[in-house]
C-alpha cells in the first residue's frame, strides 16, 4: 500500500492559519464490481464470477431500500461485524443550543422535553447513507501483511481562509471543514 504526504498551512476558522502540519493520505487504485466478483469467485469457486457480479450490482440498490425502511445492514466475517451501513440522521444546521432555539422560536427561554420536538421540527433533519468499519475489518486488513510505503508524492496545500475573509469563500483543500454536520 502507498501513501502521499501533504503539508497543510492551517485553517483560519480554527485559529491555525500559518501553522504547518504534515498529514498522509492513502494512494489507492479503485477496483470495480467485475474485479471484486473475480476475487469472490477465486475465494469460493462454487460462486461463478457472473453470479457474484450480479449480486454486487444489486447490493447498493437493495441496501438503500432497506435503509430507507429504517434498517442497518451488518456485513460479517464469521460472527464478527466487519462493516455496518445505516441511515445517519442529524439536525439541519447542527445541534440546537439555547441561542439557536431562541432563533427558531423567540418564545423559548430554556430547552425542555416539551419543546425539543417542536424545535427539531422547525430546524428540520437531514439523512445520509453512512458506513462504519469495525475493528474486525481493520484486523483482517492488517493480517494480510501488506507493507506501507511512501509514494514519493508531496503536496503543499494553501491555508483555508474563513468565509468572507478578504472576499474569499474558502482557500483550498485539505484543511478540514467548519461544517458541524461533517
Amino acid at each position: 500500500m502507498e501513501y502521499d504526504i501533504q503539508i497543510n498551512n492551517g485553517v483560519e476558522a480554527f485559529g491555525t492559519a500559518g501553522q504547518k502540519t504534515i498529514t498522509v493520505n492513502e494512494s489507492v487504485k479503485t477496483v470495480d464490481a467485475k474485479f471484486l466478483a473475480h476475487y469472490i469467485s477465486l475465494h469460493n469457486p462454487t460462486i461463478p464470477q457472473q453470479t457474484a457480479e450480479s449480486v454486487l450490482a444489486n447490493f447498493v440498490e437493495c441496501a438503500a431500500e432497506l435503509m430507507a425502511q429504517g434498517n442497518a445492514i451488518q456485513l460479517k466475517n464469521g460472527q464478527d461485524v466487519a462493516m455496518r451501513l445505516y441511515p445517519d440522521i442529524h439536525i439541519k444546521g447542527g445541534n440546537i443550543n439555547l441561542e439557536r432555539a431562541k432563533q427558531l422560536d423567540p418564545s423559548v427561554t430554556e430547552i425542555t422535553a416539551e419543546n425539543a420536538g417542536l424545535l427539531v421540527q422547525k430546524a428540520g433533519v437531514t439523512v445520509r447513507a453512512y458506513a462504519e468499519v469495525e475493528q474486525k475489518f481493520t484486523d483482517m486488513l492488517l493480517a494480510q501483511g501488506a507493507s506501507v510505503t511512501a509514494s514519493g508524492k508531496v503536496t503543499e496545500k494553501a491555508a483555508v481562509q474563513r468565509k468572507g475573509s478578504d472576499g474569499q469563500q474558502g482557500g483550498g483543500e485539505g484543511g478540514g471543514s467548519t461544517d458541524p454536520n461533517e
